[in-house]
């Protein structure tokens, strides 16, 4: 160990004159740790509520939509799904038909968004199967009909129940105009986790939706799950290549750019404003030196004198200062990571799912984050040493060993 180092960690060691300096160096150490904690706790919270959201929004929602840009129905859609099923970097695809319908039974009315599919595709572009919750996915036909949980609760029809399906668009009877609609079993419930899909969707065949829409064997858009979800915009472009046709493509990350940027935008402020709080720590390591350099004024002295340099005593309290960053950084890093973990394993903050999507807070802390946080308490320790470290290697040794 260099002697600077041993220097710094006898100065630390020793018992003090002045008791006041060693409680500022505690203070120090645990101011450090708060807030090197704290920011690890917070980035831990950004990160978990982003990947949560992530994972949930990309079980259910597809990677890439193809589109009619005129408005008009994908007549040719099974061919579609077969040729982007063929494209590099596809992993399913499937076809999809929505529509806004009234669903009711002898108790509720409620608005819900109707998605039609072809349930051997769907099954394998998305997460439906996993994420039932009641029912078997065997028993989904054309007379049958998947709520999500939050919305059989809001309706009061749950699995063996029936509801009626009524869609906008009417057709003529000998009584006039009346809205198309249609009696379906409800075989399933699933859950997803995201509270607007839960309450607000439905799965039923896309045969179904045709019927109640009164259209001819039309899809609205062709969803795709890929790979690599990072390379969704040069798949959905090889796709649209091998079609060469009109249709136009959105991606995950349009559809969701408004969330996401936000997270990233929720994490700079939190990194930032917390990060502040390291900084004022990083003061009490300044306070610390300066009363240490006025207390071992005579030690330095004598040190000079039997030949250390001003770069030696300079290295001793910069030494000192890094030796207590390092200190709370490792203990911050512990105890934000720890009680990440925790938090995250029994879910100690619970949320209200239909405000937040989520039914608590996830805590995912990150290597790089905590990395990048231990760098930055050190970095910012270091330069609280500076002002300190200065004054003691500019002290004359004259002067101060006159009146000893």
């Amino acid at each position: 160990m260099r002697f600077e180092f041993l220097v710094a960690l006898r100065y630390m060691k020793a018992k003090r004159k002045q008791a006041v300096v060693s409680v500022i160096t505690v203070i120090s150490v645990i101011g450090v740790a708060a807030g090197v904690a704290a920011l690890v706790i917070a980035l831990a919270i950004n990160t978990g509520f982003r990947e949560d959201l992530q994972e949930k929004l990309l079980g259910a929602q597809a990677h890439v939509m193809l589109m009619n840009p005129n408005l008009e129905g994908i007549s040719d859609y099974m061919e579609i799904v077969r040729v982007a099923q063929e494209t590099e970097g596809v992993r399913a695809a499937a076809p999809a038909l929505y529509q806004g319908v009234l669903l009711s039974n002898s108790f509720q009315n409620r608005g819900v968004w109707l998605k039609g599919i072809v349930v051997e595709l769907e099954s394998a572009r998305s997460d439906i199967v996993d994420n039932l919750a009641e029912g078997r996915i065997e028993d989904f036909d054309d007379d049958g009909i998947i709520l999500g949980v939050e919305l059989a609760r809001a309706i009061g029809s749950f699995v063996g129940d029936r509801v009626r399906v009524l869609s906008a668009e009417t057709y003529m009877t000998p009584m006039g105009f009346s809205p198309r609609q249609r009696l379906l079993d409800v075989v399933g419930l699933f859950e997803s986790g995201l509270y607007e899909l839960d309450a607000g969707y439905a799965y039923v065949t896309i045969s179904r939706v045709q019927q109640l829409l009164g259209l001819e064997d039309v899809a609205s858009r062709i969803e795709i799950q890929i790979d690599d979800i990072d390379r969704s915009e040069a798949v959905a472009e090889a796709v649209l290549a091998r079609l060469g046709g009109e249709l136009e493509y959105t991606d995950w990350k349009e559809q969701n750019t408004v969330i996401f940027q936000m997270f990233e935008l929720e994490r700079r402020v939190m990194f930032i404003t917390i990060g502040l709080i390291v900084l004022v720590a990083s003061l009490n390591i300044v306070v610390t030196l300066v009363m240490m350099v006025v207390e071992k004024t005579r030690d330095i002295a004598v040190l000079m004198s039997m030949g250390a340099t001003r770069e030696n005593i300079r290295r001793v309290f910069v030494a000192q200062g890094v030796i207590i960053g390092v200190i709370g950084t490792a203990l911050g890093l512990i105890v934000g990571n720890l009680a990440s973990y925790l938090a995250d394993t029994y879910r100690w903050v619970s949320l209200p799912p239909d405000v937040y999507s989520i039914a608590y807070v996830p805590f995912r802390p990150d290597a790089w984050d905590s990395a990048l946080v231990g760098a930055a308490a050190i970095l910012i320790s270091y330069l609280a040493t500076l002002y300190p470290s200065r004054a003691a290697s500019s002290l004359e040794p004259v002067e101060a060993l006159r009146y000893e």
